[in-house]
């Protein structure tokens, strides 16, 4: 009996190092392939940072947001393109920013990160502040202000097509990257900001899919739309 159960054992050893082992390959990912792309966006994160505390409103991102969940974090950054208003709110106490566990719906633009940052090196904005904080360079960048017809319009060949959802609803802010649950429990419905996210509340060193690499800043128009369950100590009273 013990030789069966030694035998056993082997076998299952065997089995589970055979797993672990495929595991690996499935998973061996050599990262260090991405340093350098690491270290540009981590650049230009702390170079917005500077702006904004060197030039204050004259900045293109006038604002940083401090992460919730990682204190010790460079911050996202933000630019308000909207703001809301009382028309915009179905009750005054939605004045309130949302909860970690409210549900929520929005609008968002992602924009592809290889794309900006051709953008970025054909308007010189990674080495040239002034560039950088340009208003019309960098509104024409991100296609804001522009509209579809218009031959400087572009977000069209700068958005991901395939992650471009228009609304996107019954989510919480503590369920989706850090970068916009610090944001979304900062804003108010109708708040539509541009935001910049460092790689690090992001997706990370494993990016996301083929179409997000590893260490990959992302830029969205994220919008709050509907506040459609507190999730917190709040009387929700009529809409």
């Amino acid at each position: 009996m013990t030789k069966k159960l030694q035998y056993i054992f082997i076998v299952l050893a065997a089995c589970l190092w055979g797993f672990a082992a495929c595991n690996d390959d499935d998973n061996n990912v050599d990262y260090t392939k991405y340093y350098d792309w690491r270290d540009q966006n981590s650049q230009l994160t702390r170079d917005l940072l500077a702006d904004i505390r060197e030039l204050g409103d004259d900045a293109y991102f006038t604002d940083s947001v401090p992460s919730i969940t990682e204190p010790y974090a460079y911050c996202t950054v933000r630019r308000a393109i909207k703001t809301a208003n009382e028309d915009s709110l179905r009750a005054i106490h939605k004045w309130f920013s949302p909860y970690y566990t409210s549900t929520l719906k929005v609008h968002y633009t992602l924009f592809n990160p290889d794309s900006v940052w051709a953008r970025f090196e054909q308007y010189d904005v990674l080495d040239n502040q002034s560039q950088r904080n340009n208003p019309d360079v960098m509104n024409k960048i991100f296609g804001l202000g522009y509209k579809a017809t218009d031959p400087e319009y572009v977000i069209k060949a700068d958005t991901l097509e395939s992650y471009q959802v228009e609304y996107y609803s019954n989510f919480t802010p503590g369920s989706v990257i850090k970068g916009w649950s610090d944001c979304l429990q900062q804003m108010h419905i109708g708040d539509c900001w541009l935001i910049h996210i460092p790689w690090y509340l992001a997706y990370g060193q494993s990016g996301s899919g083929s179409k997000i690499d590893p260490y990959s800043n992302l830029i969205f128009i994220l919008e709050l739309v509907d506040i459609t369950s507190w999730g917190g100590n709040v009387d929700e009273g009529e809409d």
